[in-house]
């Protein structure tokens, strides 16, 4: 299984609740020069999962359309910040019982880097950066360690491999 763990965009500070919080203008431009990357790559996803948090699905929803998802943008309370990462092991776990070969899950930090670490057998993983893609490849019905693929730059868009 692939598993494409994108962080949200940049967002602005101007509503009354952090949950609230929508992408700014660089915000946007950022996930949609990442979509645009992952495009080009190939990434076509079974599943688009986001959080809840505003920022979190507009940036679903711009990488969706950007690669040409045609299904429903999902969201799970699993990917919340301070969500536990054994919470997005079970989404991962259910996503692949049911055949799903390509996944994408966008949230935010610490959540990411945890499930990063965790999906990689890792006691840390860098935290991910604004509207940064990682592309971690998992052998199916194995416990081995997940294999890192790739980042996408949200600067530049260009994929690295370290």
């Amino acid at each position: 299984m692939r598993v494409t763990l994108i962080r949200h965009g940049d967002a602005g500070d101007e509503a009354p609740r952090d949950e609230e919080r929508s992408l700014t203008k660089k915000g946007r431009a950022d996930v949609r020069r990442v979509g645009r990357a992952l495009e080009r790559a190939g990434a076509h996803f079974g599943v688009v999962m986001s959080s809840p948090l505003v920022r979190a699905v507009q940036t679903a929803e711009i990488t969706a359309a950007e690669i040409g998802f045609r299904g429903r943008v999902m969201i799970s309370d699993r990917l919340i910040p301070d969500a536990f990462p054994a919470g997005v092991m079970s989404l991962i776990s259910a996503f692949a019982a049911e055949g799903k070969k390509s996944i994408a899950l966008v949230a935010h930090e610490p959540i990411l880097s945890r499930a990063a670490a965790m999906l990689l057998q890792l006691s840390r993983f860098p935290p991910l950066r604004k509207s940064e893609a990682v592309r971690i490849r998992l052998a199916s019905g194995s416990d081995q360690p997940g294999a890192f693929r790739w980042r996408i730059d949200p600067d530049s868009g260009r994929r690295r491999r370290s």
